[in-house]
């Protein structure tokens, strides 16, 4: 279902091809990158070589960092209409910037901290009391080191134009901080190992590399930003399916960068997008807030920070009606091509799904109606952050319906489909009204119950659904037995993010298979190896 509503962007442009002859000259806009040409920029380079953005409308110049310049200050003077920017941007809407955040690109941010690889240096520890070099808005690390109760005295910040490798290799730092995908690569090249230390490792985790505006471009060209957006990601798509021909796509913005650096920085980067759980481009506002948390815990947002009007929300009422317009307008100019005519006749009718339709699509399982992957990553993300704020106890539950595809192959999809839908009824029987189901593969579900007092209230659900299962279902006559294997995993006990509750679930998940299916597992009993 995801693929459906990532491909929107193609029919977006699609349309956009049919109405190009109708436009004026193309806009010309400026993107102004947060550095020097680099992998992290790919996406944008792919849609401008490709012709995303010509098709979209758009005279796009890609804009490296020049020495002495400020991407967030380009952007908010006018001389860029839009830019790249670490979460860092949260900081310049306290101060009065009016930056919108369009996309997340990145889902984790690339930020590290640094050092030589050393005896004993696996410890961060190893650090207290040695000076570090932080760059200007790596707040995310300023709160890593402060929550590994390192002292903060000898914490500098790097200047503009500073050679933080050089400061690490020559001594006069004993950690820096940096990129996943460049200093590592850098200190490789001259023989020196990296010890890498990431916020992630304690949950500390927020949005890397944004794709934002203003609010006054966004006012004045309204439909201008939305098509840019979808143009870019359009490119990060790309990228993203075409590994190899992106290195080649970066080479020609940086000829002075080897295939092998670049690949590296590919192989780092691709991974924080995360494109296997949300969209690109995915933002979640709670999320968001996360990240404002953090930053007012390293003392660079005030607690009275607010972010309305931050987070970008496409209208979709006002881009139907554009679309449609501009479609009337195709239609009428181009009624003596009967061929071409056709075509936008038979576009429209795609496009006249209902906007209700189309949400639904977007975050729905089409088969069962649950949740889909992103609506309950969304769920899931929220219920965390209430679970914090209640210090309450809350449970993921990895669902899989054991030998399905043995169940495909005997009695045939239709029967195999008809199997999903009545187990999903006995699992919504077997649950309370607050929490929540999904289906996120062809026989994987998940469930979330929040506000729990101990793992036992998610084991007694979880007894439930096992037994509701196991009763079989009727087919056209025909008895087709059915088992679950269940995995458990709880916040905060078992992890405190929704990657890590995923991946925890699905391990318990893959025990209760390993250990002959029809089975429950809570994630602390895996490692236990102690059978439920």
């Amino acid at each position: 279902m995801r693929r459906i509503f990532s491909s929107f962007p193609s029919i977006f442009i699609a349309f956009l091809v049919l109405t190009a002859p109708l436009a004026n000259a193309a806009d010309k806009v400026v993107l102004q990158l947060k550095w020097t040409h680099a992998y992290q920029f790919a996406g944008y380079y792919a849609a401008k070589e490709l012709g995303y953005y010509d098709i979209a409308g758009l005279d796009v110049k890609i804009k490296p960092l020049s020495p002495g310049e400020d991407p967030l200050q380009e952007v908010v003077s006018g001389r860029a209409n839009y830019g790249s920017g670490t979460s860092g941007i949260l900081v310049a809407r306290q101060e009065g910037a009016p930056v919108v955040a369009l996309a997340a690109i990145y889902q984790h941010s690339p930020y590290v901290l640094i050092a030589k690889k050393s005896p004993g240096s696996e410890d961060i520890h190893s650090l207290d009391g040695k000076p570090i070099l932080l760059r200007r808005l790596s707040d995310e690390l300023l709160v890593y080191l402060r929550r590994q109760n390192i002292t903060l005295s000898k914490v500098a910040s790097s200047v503009p134009g500073m050679d933080t490798v050089e400061q690490l290799t020559s001594g006069k730092a004993a950690a820096i901080s940096g990129y996943i995908s460049n200093e590592p690569y850098l200190l490789a090249a001259a023989g020196i190992p990296a010890q890498i230390y990431s916020p992630r490792s304690i949950g500390i985790d927020i949005y890397g590399d944004n794709l934002f505006t203003t609010s006054e471009e966004i006012n004045k060209h309204p439909e201008r930003t939305e098509r840019f957006r979808l143009a870019s990601l359009q490119g990060w798509e790309y990228v993203l399916n075409h590994p190899d021909e992106a290195v080649a796509l970066v080479q020609k913005y940086a000829p002075q960068e080897s295939a092998a650096k670049i690949q590296f920085e590919r192989d780092k980067l691709q991974p924080l997008i995360r494109s296997d759980l949300v969209p690109v481009g995915f933002m979640n506002e709670a999320r968001w807030q996360r990240t404002v948390e953090i930053f007012q815990e390293a003392g660079g947002l005030k607690s009275d920070f607010s972010l309305k009007g931050f987070v970008y929300n496409a209208n979709p009422k006002q881009d139907l009606a554009w679309i449609y317009g501009a479609l009337f307008i195709a239609v009428a100019t181009l009624l003596a091509v009967s061929t071409v005519v056709y075509y936008i006749w038979r576009l429209n009718k795609r496009l006249t799904v209902s906007l209700t339709q189309v949400q639904h699509l977007a975050y729905h399982d089409n088969l069962t109606g649950l949740p889909n992957r992103n609506l309950f990553v969304d769920r899931l993300q929220r219920a965390i952050l209430k679970a914090r704020r209640e210090k309450s106890v809350l449970a993921l539950l990895f669902i899989d319906i054991d030998r399905f595809k043995s169940i495909n192959d005997q009695f045939g999809h239709s029967a195999g489909d008809e199997v999903l839908k009545a187990c999903c009824n006995r699992m919504m029987a077997c649950i309370r009204d607050s929490d929540s189901l999904g289906r996120i593969g062809g026989d994987e579900f998940v469930l979330l119950l929040e506000d729990l007092h101990s793992s036992q209230d998610a084991l007694e659900i979880a007894k439930k659904i096992k037994s509701a299962i196991e009763i079989g279902v009727t087919v056209s006559g025909e008895l087709i037995h059915t088992t679950a294997s269940i995995g458990i995993a709880l916040y905060p006990s078992d992890s405190d993010s929704e990657e890590g509750l995923f991946k925890r679930a699905d391990s318990a998940m893959y025990k209760s298979k390993q250990s002959g299916r029809n089975a429950i597992y809570l994630y602390s009993d895996v490692v236990a190896q102690e059978k439920i």
